[in-house]
């Protein structure tokens, strides 16, 4: 952006400046929706599908449902502080739960996700 604008490297110009002049929205809002629309997308699968199977597990998992096979299983030290399915209820606002429930109502579930351009920062 900076380069399409021709604003050189010396000059101090700030990152919310540059994008008020491009008029677009920051990347972290799009990828917040992408992870939301992902989400739901994933949901409503058959349940047959491997994705679908995964993200059911990692649901179950942060609602403290542990995989029937393994009791003692447990997650490897130096893990990332913030998992796929922690960061998308930060997004949304819910638990993984209830936003699993959600997610299987297509309607519902758009009507959570911000329209295109109005995201919340």
């Amino acid at each position: 952006m900076r380069r399409i604008l021709g604003i050189q490297w010396f000059n101090f110009v700030s990152n919310a400046s540059v994008m008020d002049q491009v008029k677009q929205r920051p990347i972290c809002s799009r990828i917040r929706d992408r992870r939301i629309t992902m989400f739901g997308h994933v949901r409503r699968l058959q349940e047959s599908v491997p994705a679908h199977e995964a993200l059911c597990l990692a649901v179950n998992t942060r609602t403290g449902v542990r995989p029937d096979d393994r009791l003692d299983w447990k997650r490897p030290r130096g893990r990332p502080r913030h998992t796929w399915i922690r960061q998308l209820e930060i997004d949304v606002g819910l638990t993984a739960a209830a936003a699993w429930d959600m997610a299987g109502d297509r309607e519902i579930w758009r009507a959570q996700r911000p329209v295109a351009g109005q995201a919340v920062q």
